[in-house]
């Protein structure tokens, strides 16, 4: 074996030395395997959401394909079907493309009440844009996107376990979808899983985390075909190989340039193409490499602790190792002996924090938001295991090198000849311990800054004036997906409106209801239904109007969530002997009616027909708690929908409420879904769960830090007084008083406590802008957030420095010269 590696015997002797040491070791060792357990555990999240290719044929040629146009607050937006239909006619950079669309469906077997299944609506070829073939049975066939043929769906792995059993007789057979029946062609494989994805990308679908469980064929209403608006559609396509994303989207957008000139397109739509993976991941994206940046801070400090702890060991082995060098050790021997303690170390540590990496990622899916991208595909992979092993050497190495470099200097004639605490309290080596020490303050004040900005952000979003009172109210979201209430009856919406009626009626008479009230779309699910409101006193050309969210809802929805009427008056049952009167928020009015009183006045919408406004509401942050909208509030009779949302404000408990809710429901129609029913808290909360898991985590890491930097200072302060007793005890007996004994300590502690606190703000600044993306009215450079930092840390630090200076201050000089 060449010399310079190390040998078995150096390992038995390690562990021997080790043994000698349990309090070390075990503190090494749990210090290792928590912070690579806790490093392998969100690594593997961020390799699976992030890093991990979806399970289909190529990948990265898939991507999704958005429209924008001028103006627009939210960005990408989906496609219209007619722009849609020119590019897959005239494209060349793309083997393949698919439109389709999120949809709901209502799925019984006959029995029991209806449940909604997420699901898509997808072109016949979406399959095999994918590259996926059905498991059993077929894909679509062409043509079956035609009314009176789209009664055919295929099924996931997962559905069909659940209705069919994994019976493999279940291709052909029927099942109802929204009380009609469908015939079930094929059933997907078992991975196969297509993420999440929304038309608007500020849609918060909460209603939408189960995974897509049936697809059936979509059928685009020629009413849709318009040369420019209904844009409610998604595309995917599948690059052909060499073509690049940019490639293809400045072939896309000469596409739709020739197009938009061609019809007189009013506005210049430009297209965006963009991977699947950073459509599905590119709002968590910065979050999780925070998240990853922040564990991995923990494990450096964590390592920087166990270095200062390794070079106080390495004190007490200098006479053995002088003594090894006298006997004719070389050099590269003494470096790999040194070196083998911290190999031995990272290698139980590390073996220990893989196992706690299976634990942590559990722990991980279990308290993450239901909203989180991929969460399900979450697991520790042989990649994450190599790349743990490959860690567990990085940080031996890393703790364990400057020890071994100090063994190369060792002096066998000096080491053996002068006191271990005369060697060991030379300058170079108090320098080192305190640039370790500023290296680990420094990382951990820039880690309590995020922290601190990200706890302002949260505080603010949830504490911030909403202009609406969640307090006391339960949601309850109804379908009316039963045949009678489609839109191919003739008297269909008097059926919805009727059953509205009776419903909200119903609702009123349960004991301590106090108001009820519709709603069209779910609360905090985002910006949706969006529609260009024109003026007929004051027209602009198309494309250049204001848009606004159209919510449908009932008399005493603005009274039910508390929203003030800011200006004329609420709407009122006898509003329906006027169906056309509307409110508005005041962010509407601003955009609409500038510098205007716009009462009395009329607006058009979704139509010919015009709109008289009556009214003019706060700016509830019903949306989304982070932005305010354009919303005008429309009276349901005037277009009920198949979903609707109730609003049931009543001092009794959710929990008490719902059964009698469900009863008021289904005595009116058994046939009817009600996916969703709970405290209209628990949907605001739901809300900012991402914000509050990130800020929950970064906070747990933050305190890791901040203890581990405690006993830093504690452990490299408290060495240097156990060196320095012969000092104190003589300065004691020379008649120095506690106090400036006390003071000296401190000031030893101040040097890397304010070097590693000046580092760690030209830290806390790169990492502040980096994350600015996340932080919501909350400035990068926030006064509070860094002035509580400093605090925090620079009381911890001084706490970590006040028994190691008593304890200096209460040297027995007698005892000490005695001993020496």
């Amino acid at each position: 074996m060449p010399a310079t590696l190390p040998r078995v015997n150096d390992i038995q002797f390690s562990i021997r030395q080790l043994r000698k040491s349990p309090g070390f070791a075990l503190t090494a060792i749990l210090t290792l395997a928590l912070g690579i357990g806790a490093v392998t555990s969100v690594f593997s999240v961020v390799n699976s959401v992030l890093l991990t290719p979806f399970a289909f044929p190529d990948p990265g040629r898939l991507t999704m394909i958005r429209e924008t146009t001028p103006g627009l607050i939210w960005g990408l937006e989906p496609i219209n079907a007619a722009h849609y239909l020119n590019w897959q006619a005239n494209a060349r950079s793309f083997s393949g493309m698919a439109i389709f669309q999120n949809s709901s469906y209502s799925i019984s077997l006959g029995t029991d009440h209806p449940e909604i299944v997420r699901g898509l609506a997808v072109e016949p070829n979406f399959f095999s844009v994918l590259g996926v073939q059905p498991a059993l049975g077929r894909s679509f066939l062409p043509g079956e996107d035609k009314k009176g043929r789209n009664q055919v769906v295929v099924l996931s792995w997962s559905a069909w376990q659940r209705y069919f059993h994994g019976d493999p007789g279940a291709i052909g057979r029927t099942m109802q979808d929204g009380g009609e029946p469908v015939t079930v062609v094929g059933v997907l494989p078992a991975d196969f899983s297509f993420p999440r994805v929304s038309e608007l990308p500020t849609a918060i679908s909460q209603n939408q985390v189960q995974s897509y469980q049936i697809f059936r064929p979509l059928l685009i209403d020629p009413n849709q075909l318009d040369d420019f608006g209904d844009f409610n559609f998604l595309a995917i396509g599948r690059l052909r190989a060499g073509v690049t994303p940019q490639q293809a989207e400045s072939e896309l957008n000469a596409i739709q340039g020739g197009f938009n000139q061609a019809k007189k397109v009013p506005v210049s739509v430009t297209v965006s193409v963009q991977p699947l993976i950073t459509e599905v991941t590119g709002n968590i994206r910065p979050a999780l490499w925070l998240l990853f940046a922040a564990v991995g801070a923990v494990l450096l400090i964590g390592c920087v602790n166990l270095a200062n702890l390794q070079l106080a060991r390495a004190v007490y082995r200098e006479r053995e190792l002088a003594l090894r060098a006298a006997l004719g050790a070389g050099r590269d021997r003494l470096l790999w002996s040194s070196l083998v303690d911290s190999m031995v170390l990272a290698a139980v540590g590390g073996a220990l924090g893989i196992l706690l990496a299976f634990v942590g990622v559990q722990l991980f899916l279990a308290a993450a938001p239901r909203t989180l991208p991929r969460l399900a595909e979450t697991h520790v992979s042989w990649p994450v295991l190599l790349a743990a092993a490959g860690l567990s050497i990085v940080t031996a190495l890393f703790f364990g090198l400057l020890p071994a470099l100090r063994s190369m200097r060792v002096d066998p004639q000096s080491a053996l000849q002068n006191s271990t605490g005369r060697v060991s309290s030379s300058r170079e080596s108090q320098r080192t311990r305190h640039l370790l020490v500023a290296g680990e303050v420094a990382c951990t004040l820039a880690l309590l800054i995020v922290t601190g900005l990200l706890l302002r952000s949260f505080s603010r979003l949830l504490n911030q004036d909403r202009d609406f009172d969640s307090a006391h109210v339960t949601l309850m979201s109804v379908y009316l997906y039963s045949p009678q209430y489609g839109d191919e009856k003739a008297d269909s919406a008097k059926l919805r409106a009727a059953f509205f009626d009776r419903a909200i009626d119903n609702i009123s008479h349960i004991p301590g209801v106090q108001s009820v009230a519709t709603t069209s779309e779910l609360p905090m699910a985002g910006e949706t239904w969006i529609d260009d409101i024109e003026r007929p006193d004051h027209a602009l050309p198309r494309g250049q109007t204001p848009s606004a969210n159209i919510r449908w809802v009932s008399p005493g929805y603005a009274s039910t969530l508390r929203i003030p009427v800011v200006a004329g008056r609420d709407l009122q049952p006898s509003d329906k002997d006027h169906p056309t009167n509307i409110l508005m928020s005041q962010q509407a009015v601003r955009a609409i009616f500038p510098g205007e009183n716009p009462i009395g006045k009329q607006v058009f919408f979704g139509g010919d027909k015009g709109f008289t406004v009556v009214g003019i509401l706060a700016d509830a942050r019903i949306n989304d708690l982070k932005s305010t909208a354009n919303m005008i509030y429309v009276p349901y009779w005037q277009n009920p929908w198949w979903r609707v949302h109730f609003l049931v404000r009543s001092r009794q408990a959710t929990s008490g409420l719902a059964p009698e809710m469900r009863h008021a429901i289904w005595k009116i129609d058994p046939t009817v879904a009600i996916p969703v029913l709970k405290p209209l808290d628990e949907q605001v909360s739901d809300s900012v769960a991402t914000e509050r898991f990130q800020t929950l985590l970064l906070t747990g890491f933050g305190a890791a830090a901040l203890l581990l930097a405690l006993l830093g200072v504690y452990g490299v302060l408290a060495y240097s007084v156990s060196l320095r007793q012969q000092e104190f005890g003589i300065r004691i007996a020379l008649g120095s008083d506690k106090s400036r004994l006390t003071a000296l300590v401190l000031r030893q502690a101040a040097w890397p406590v304010l070097t590693g606190a000046a580092a760690g703000l030209v830290l806390a600044f790169a990492a502040a802008r980096w994350v600015s993306s996340l932080l919501y009215q909350t400035q990068p450079v926030d006064p509070i957030a860094i002035a509580g930092s400093l605090i925090l840390l620079i009381a911890a630090a001084t706490l970590a420095a006040v028994l190691p200076a008593r304890r200096a201050a209460s040297v027995d000089p007698i005892q000490v010269l005695r001993n020496e």
